[in-house]
């Protein structure tokens, strides 16, 4: 079974109806799913009530108020009721979670995955809808997009697997980075599972955030979120060891990008950093010269070669 974690935004307004719906999804994602909501947002113990979650207010934060990750998962990985845990932005829905679940044994692990974002304006009335319906319905009328893999919304891993984690600020710049780091160091296996799970992000605006977009993305708690990450060559959904590919776990390392897999394995596994920096150069130019292509997956890709994710005759809702 799985146990939700997020920390959500105000429930006001257009955010108040996007959170909503997006937690009634993740209990409806498996038999007895868990959600367990942390921080101080305004309306969030109403929320807890109305939705019938859990709800945990004291929670470490940074100085400016936002939860640490760490706090978070230490939290969950003592009172949490599944072994299998996902943190994920709550603004995101879900389809095919709990069948990947179910595929992944081993004893730590991080599965990830790239989202779709909903355009402005795209409200999904029922969030136990057919998702695949929903992909092909808003991709006819040009409302979704693939977003990139550097962003990751959604996070699922095994209890007890952040021990040692440094301070990371949730919902800030780098913070999505600092965890793959974090993994990459620990050699504990990352799964891309763009393939199998669909992840539908609601769009929403910053202004729950004082100081908008650019706090998020260059405040003081997104510094120190780099700092942690890295700074230089930030990691990515696809720079995963694992694929999972309609819900097949496959070895693929990078997605296939052999001097990417290389840089990563000299920095993290053989500790040779300015090594790595030196590979890393040599990629950039490669790719600045189009002699290698860095998979990036995109919503047309998907629908016009019928990836069996997106098709009719599978499992996915």
């Amino acid at each position: 079974m799985l146990t939700f974690l997020s920390s959500p935004k105000p429930f006001k307004g257009k955010d108040k109806e996007n959170q909503y719906r997006a937690i009634t999804n993740w209990l409806s994602a498996a038999d007895g799913a868990e959600v367990i909501l942390y921080g101080d947002s305004a309306g969030i113990e109403e929320a807890g009530r109305e939705l019938n979650v859990k709800v945990i207010k004291d929670v470490e934060s940074s100085s400016l108020g936002v939860p640490y990750f760490g706090a978070i998962t230490d939290h969950a990985a003592v009172h949490g009721k599944y072994d299998t845990q996902i943190y994920l932005n709550c603004d995101i829905l879900l389809s095919g979670i709990f069948k990947a679940s179910q595929v992944l044994k081993m004893e730590k692990f991080l599965f990830i995955g790239q989202r779709i974002d909903l355009s402005e304006g795209v409200v999904v009335e029922e969030p136990s809808a057919s998702f695949k319906k929903m992909v092909h319905r808003y991709f006819g009328e040009k409302k979704i997009r693939m977003h990139e893999s550097t962003g990751i919304d959604y996070f699922m891993f095994t209890r007890n697997m952040w021990k040692g984690l440094q301070p990371i600020v949730i919902g800030r710049a780098g913070y999505d980075n600092a965890l793959l780091t974090f993994c990459k160091e620990n050699q504990y296996p990352i799964i891309d599972g763009t393939l199998s799970v669909i992840a539908l992000h609601q769009f929403h605006d910053y202004n729950h955030v004082s100081g908008n977009e650019k706090l998020v993305f260059g405040g003081t708690d997104a510094k120190q979120n780099l700092t942690v990450a890295g700074k230089y060559s930030l990691l990515s959904v696809s720079d995963a060891d694992y694929i999972l590919d309609d819900y097949s776990l496959i070895h693929i390392p990078c997605r296939g990008d052999t001097l990417r897999s290389m840089e990563l394995d000299i920095r993290y596994i053989r500790k040779w950093r300015y090594t790595s920096l030196g590979i890393r150069a040599i990629w950039r130019i490669l790719n600045s010269l189009k002699l290698i292509r860095k998979e990036e997956y995109t919503i047309d890709t998907f629908i016009k070669n019928s990836h069996p994710l997106f098709v009719n005759n599978t499992s996915v809702s």
